[in-house]
């Protein structure tokens, strides 16, 4: 039935303003008395303004009144795609947290957590016709402690008195609030009636305190659907792109069986922690052997215009700042005479970290350099989605015969060229990143020649390798992840298999 008001309403109305209107005209003529009618109006103009700023400040702020934000971060260490599935999830977010009652009402929290799942299950299974059930049974019970766990500590953390408040608690000052409600009613039609004054302070009062609280349990209920949402869907990401894992265990804690091999080749110290991965390549006679001789500050690959590496050679690496690294020195393409490099190549495309792509600055046929960089991109995203695609850095070398060939003299500033020489090698360094699609700060010229310093490895490779270090690190992680969930894979199979045989045999 639509509100409707009456005489007696409007009667009702203009009785209840009518003693404050005629307060405030007997206060506006006191004040014109006494000549303080624009000091009033001063006053009381700038509280309005003082409380509309306050208001519109709190408004643009959105700081919490009892509670702090529950941040939840993505995995740096996850993949470009996982980091797109966490992206898709803030809409997701901004639309449930307003809604009313989702802690309360089962069946909103059951629709919340399978719309959740099912964002990133089809963001990583699309093709499947059953995207959500896309994992296996111990894993979604792992994904259930997780989420628990987490919630557990952000409770007790930002949450003050959850601990000892119960939830029986807060249902009963309910029930009490509500029951004291029906009294207050009778009490506030007394007091109306008898000291309408007091029952308007009493009446403003109440709905401030309801306000306020309301505001509170606004906040409070927000956040908590906020980190609901942010920890499922952190944890069903990892879950459904595979980085979930039933064994407490860093990844990067275990040696991979390739990392064993090579420190046993390189006749090296054996270590527990996985160094990182650097895969060198270029065509014949870019200068790679060079590279890594100045790498190492000594001669550890054989120099030549003929490929001398058939095969991944390793050599570890330690320097200052970049712990342990191992260095693997690969045969040259284009014109090759080796069989087995192509596929020796792309063993290895998974199992590195960083590529460093030699160019010779002064070659300009480097189709092959662009097919080998199109190769391993296509690798990463047709057979390794899951995975991140090695930090790729191209070093330009023989800098030294470019125009003009008989000037050397470094250093030379590329970034903004003073002289011939140094408009050169910033021509070259432009031309190979666009031959190669890479940003032009991951090229580095480089002098490698035999009768003169080492240029610019010190004082530009290095720097930039230690610049994409985090990044590098990213792909070593999930490189050793994969490595750990194979082993970890057909161990499972191999205790299941000796229960198995041991159930048969008990069997009388």
């Amino acid at each position: 039935m639509p509100f409707q008001l009456t005489r007696f309403g409007i009667l009702l109305i203009l009785l209840f303003l009518l003693p404050w209107l005629a307060l405030m005209g007997f206060g506006i003529y006191w004040l014109w008395q006494h000549d303080w009618i624009y000091q009033g109006i001063g006053i009381l103009s700038a509280h309005i303004v003082l409380v509309y700023g306050l208001l519109r400040w709190r408004g643009h702020q959105a700081k919490p009144l009892l509670v702090a934000g529950i941040e939840i971060q993505p995995n740096p260490n996850w993949s470009d795609k996982a980091q797109q599935a966490w992206k898709e999830l803030e809409p997701l977010t901004e639309r449930w947290k307003t809604q009313a009652d989702v802690l309360t009402d089962s069946g909103k929290a059951l629709t919340l957590s399978n719309e959740v799942l099912t964002v990133v299950a089809r963001h990583f299974h699309a093709d499947s016709p059953y995207p959500i059930l896309e994992f296996p049974l111990p894993y979604l019970l792992k994904l259930i402690v997780l989420v628990c766990e987490d919630i557990q500590h952000d409770v007790l953390d930002k949450i003050p008195g959850s601990h000892a408040v119960r939830v029986g608690d807060l249902l009963r000052a309910r029930k009490a609030v509500n029951t004291l409600n029906k009294f207050n009613t009778l009490f506030n039609v007394g007091q109306w009636l008898f000291n309408w004054s007091g029952a308007g302070f009493t009446k403003a009062r109440s709905l401030l305190f309801s306000k306020g609280l309301n505001t509170v349990t606004a906040e409070i209920s927000q956040r908590l659907i906020s980190a609901y949402i942010g920890k499922l869907g952190y944890y069903a990401i990892q879950l459904y792109s595979g980085q979930l894992t039933l064994d407490d265990m860093v990844p990067t804690d275990r040696l991979t069986a390739a990392s064993k091999q090579d420190m046993a080749e390189s006749a090296a110290q054996q270590q527990s922690l996985e160094p990182l991965r650097i895969l060198v390549l270029g065509q014949v006679s870019t200068g790679k052997s060079s590279l890594i001789n100045a790498l190492f500050g000594e001669i550890k690959s054989a120099e030549g215009l003929l490929p001398t590496t058939a095969e991944i050679t390793p050599y570890l690496l330690e320097r200052e700042g970049l712990q342990q690294a191992i260095v693997l020195d690969s045969a040259g393409y284009g014109g090759l005479m080796h069989d087995a490099v192509p596929e020796a190549l792309k063993q290895q495309w998974a199992k590195v970290d960083v590529i460093l792509m030699v160019c010779n600055a002064t070659q300009a046929a480097r189709q092959a350099d662009v097919q080998q960089l199109n190769a391993v991109r296509r690798y990463f995203q047709e057979e390794c989605t899951n995975r991140t695609l090695p930090v790729i850095i191209a070093v330009a070398t023989q800098i030294d015969r470019l125009r003009p060939v008989r000037e050397w003299q470094p250093p030379y500033n590329i970034q903004h060229p003073d002289n011939a020489k140094a408009h050169s090698i910033r021509q070259a360094c432009e031309a190979i990143a666009q031959d190669l699609d890479l940003p032009l700060d991951r090229i580095v010229p480089v002098c490698l020649a035999p009768e003169k310093p080492a240029y610019n490895i010190e004082d530009g490779l290095i720097p930039l390798i230690h610049e994409h270090l985090n990044a590098a690190q990213r792909v070593r992680y999930l490189r050793c992840l994969r490595h750990q969930q194979t082993q970890s894979f057909w161990q499972q199979w191999r205790k299941q298999a000796r229960r198995a045989g041991q159930l048969f045999f008990n069997i009388d």
